[in-house]
């Protein structure tokens, strides 16, 4: 029975990656593309807007996402697409009015706030995008789910080679990045169309619903939080040009984790089935802290030339930071692997507790760390975070071992 969920995955997982290195790689030119064409400075300036919109495109989801997967996966249930689409619309409006009333942060100049106030438009067809992904991983549609990441990124990347030169501010590039994503939901629609008659069964959110979403919700928020706020940090305490450095060497580590996303993306779903024995594979186990020793020892070899063949001169700063944060891929393997072992059993409480207390304790080292250290400090934080995050999952999963069979599984 394992055997046969771990080949089945193993070919979802095959597709994504196939489709994740392709866009990961066209990802990463897009990144160097910036980086070069706009400078430190505007480079900073679009890391900073690009995970403020994200952390408000997980906002919106509000968890929507996660459910959408669970059901369609566990029983075909497509009854929560509709409330999911109306839900995220309603609250993406919220956030784009605030976000233009807003008065610009620290660490923000006019030009750079106004291209967050632009790219917050992105939100709108960020909700459909959402919605109809949901819908095909949870169908583990993994080859169409794959073929759209990886058609928006090539896409991504044409536009910007056209559109952007050095001459382009990143107002200009946060308007292009509007009609990208707004490509994107019609190309998912599009994906989608088989399944519309579907989407007729409606039913709203009932109470019994609602709580059930909401940790969904909480986890979603905090972990886009998490993820994004060492950036923010760095922005708010040192600057657009450190955040450039900073965002260069994490944009190297975050191309690293394409396998294991690969992995991740398909191996949700194939847990939220009932009865599945993917959360005690050794296999996966192996194959996932093997990988993540394997990428770390390498980048921190090659940081060096990487960062010069990568962004050339202008960002030499960030060869130190690159040999340094790679290693928080391991932490990174085991947490996020425990974490979906956990939701895909309706067991939110620990990973809440991990997001929790990861977050607190980025927050408070990059207070104490980044403005006397610099971004070496901002990456000694992020490494600690990441490593707590693990080792509470991995205490908990400890505990509850031997009752993991006994997890309620999707009804």
């Amino acid at each position: 029975m394992r055997f046969e969920q771990e080949r089945s995955l193993g070919k979802d997982s095959l597709w994504v990656l196939i489709a994740k290195l392709a866009a990961q790689g066209g990802q990463a030119v897009f990144t160097i593309l910036i980086a070069r064409r706009l400078g430190s400075q505007g480079f900073g300036e679009y890391a900073f807007i690009a995970s403020a919109v994200f952390i408000g495109n997980i906002i919106t989801t509000f968890g929507t996402d996660m459910l959408l997967i669970r059901e369609i996966a566990a029983k075909r249930d497509f009854s929560q697409f509709i409330p999911s689409l109306l839900l995220q619309l309603s609250l993406s409006i919220v956030l784009i009015v605030i976000a233009w009333l807003l008065p610009p942060l620290p660490g923000q100049s006019q030009t750079g706030w106004l291209a967050l106030k632009i790219f917050s438009l992105s939100l709108i067809p960020f909700a459909f995008f959402t919605v109809f992904s949901a819908v095909l991983r949870g169908l583990q549609r993994m080859d169409l789910y794959a073929g759209l990441n990886l058609s928006i990124s090539l896409f991504q990347l044409a536009a910007t080679f056209l559109f952007i030169d050095s001459r382009s501010s990143v107002v200009s590039l946060a308007w292009l990045l509007v009609g990208v994503q707004t490509s994107a939901a019609l190309f998912a629609g599009w994906l989608c169309r088989d399944q519309f008659v579907h989407f007729r069964r409606l039913k709203w959110f009932s109470g019994r619903e609602f709580q059930a979403v909401l940790p969904l919700a909480v986890l979603s928020i905090l972990g886009i939080v998490y993820q994004s706020a060492a950036v923010l940090m760095v922005t708010f305490l040192l600057g657009a040009v450190a955040t450039g450095y900073f965002s260069a060497a994490k944009r190297v580590v975050e191309f690293a984790k394409t396998a294991h996303l690969a992995i991740y993306t398909a191996l949700y779903p194939a847990m939220a089935k009932p009865n599945s024995d993917l959360r005690a594979s050794p296999v996966i186990w192996l194959v996932l802290i093997v990988g993540a020793l394997a990428a770390a020892l390498l980048i921190t070899l090659t940081a060096a030339p990487l960062v010069q063949i990568l962004y050339g001169k202008e960002y030499l700063d960030s060869i130190q930071l690159l040999r340094l944060l790679p290693w928080l891929l391991i932490p990174y393997a085991v947490g996020t692997f425990l974490s979906l072992m956990f939701v895909s059993a309706k067991q939110e409480k620990p990973v809440l507790i991990a997001l929790a207390a990861s977050l607190l304790t980025l927050f408070v080292l990059n207070l104490l760390w980044t403005p006397s250290f610099g971004i070496i400090g901002a990456g000694w934080a992020f490494i600690l975070a990441e490593s707590i995050h693990a080792g509470i999952l991995l205490v908990q999963y400890i505990a509850l071992k031997g009752a993991l069979n006994e997890f309620p599984q999707p009804a």
